[in-house]
């Protein structure tokens, strides 16, 4: 056996007491990270805070209702809109929506009653989300009364043609969007694009206010110049935000309607709108057919800004109308 010198000893220990160290250590981190996991797992899952789609200023264009619970929900607690920014349209006539929905008469009078004096333009029927330009509630009645729309809401889109073939069905829906689209361009305000777009406060924003004010803004109800009870008894005008306007177009994330790819038809009008118009099942005789004509002078070219999840506890009483 060969004896060891000290210096080989002391290396050899310095050694032993520093592995002993390094287990300690990796022990007691891993110990900690146990006891976080175990705090974490005992704690009630924070809840995530939702998008609130609109503010309490801004003029609200619904397009394609089916029994109008939608509208009746943005009226009432806890959003309470203000009734003279809110028109709300269904392609169908009054008479076919009553007829298709059961509930709807009894939704349309609460609307009617809810929107006071604003009873008789809160509500158009006969409306084609494709053409609005030939709806005077839309776009005004005359150069002096031009109307223009922060947020329009296309709320679970369908064309409804009961197409079995889930090409067609989904070429038919496409075409839809697009028409929509390119028709709803010319009619949203024009200005500064909202905190969540640009990430920055704006020069009348009060210091102590960041993005979720302007995101939760809606939760406040109408100004303080306008409460629900004034909204009943006093007239006021259409009166949109100095704020560039966007299109919400809310769908199932579920196939066929993910097919739809609702994204590419924004940011790709010109490129997709002739290939979806060729092959797409042929409307009806009389409905506007847009050309990439309209699309330029519509300047109907979009950007994505958010996708976010909506959340039907947070709208009391609106029914999804599964088609």
């Amino acid at each position: 056996m060969v004896k060891r010198g000290k210096g080989k000893l002391r290396t050899a220990l310095a050694n032993h007491n520093a592995r002993a160290k390094q287990r300690a250590y990796e022990k007691q981190k891993e110990e900690m990270e146990q006891k976080q996991m175990k705090r974490k797992l005992a704690q009630p899952p924070r809840p995530q805070k939702s998008v609130r789609p609109f503010e309490k200023d801004d003029t609200i264009l619904l397009v394609g209702e089916g029994n109008f619970s939608f509208t009746l929900a943005l009226l009432s607690e806890p959003h309470n809109h203000p009734p003279h920014q809110i028109l709300a349209t269904s392609f169908d006539t009054e008479e076919e929506v009553c007829q298709k929905y059961p509930d709807a008469t009894d939704i349309l009078q609460q609307i009617r009653a809810r929107a006071g004096t604003h009873a008789q333009h809160i509500l158009a029927f006969g409306v084609d989300a494709g053409a609005l330009h030939k709806c005077d509630a839309v776009t005004g009645s005359s150069k002096h009364e031009q109307r223009r729309w922060s947020k329009v809401w296309f709320g679970f889109p369908h064309v409804g043609a009961g197409h079995k073939d889930e090409q067609r069905n989904v070429l038919a829906n496409q075409f839809l969007l697009l028409r929509f689209l390119i028709s709803v361009a010319p009619y949203l305000t024009d200005g500064r694009p909202p905190v969540y777009v640009t990430g920055k406060k704006h020069r009348h924003m009060d210091s102590d206010e960041d993005e979720s004010d302007e995101e939760d803004a809606m939760a406040q109800g109408p100004p303080a110049s306008m409460t629900p009870s004034d909204s009943l008894t006093t007239w006021r005008p259409l009166t949109p935000p100095a704020r560039q306007g966007s299109v919400l177009i809310t769908i199932r994330n579920a196939s066929p309607y993910t097919l739809w790819n609702v994204p590419a038809l924004g940011k790709h009008i010109r490129s997709m709108l002739p290939a979806i118009s060729a092959t797409a099942p042929s409307l009806p005789k009389g409905m506007f057919i847009p050309s990439l004509a309209d699309v330029d002078k519509n300047h109907a070219d979009y950007q994505v800004w958010r996708s976010f999840e909506f959340v039907p506890q947070e709208w009391p009483g609106h029914q999804y109308i599964a088609q």
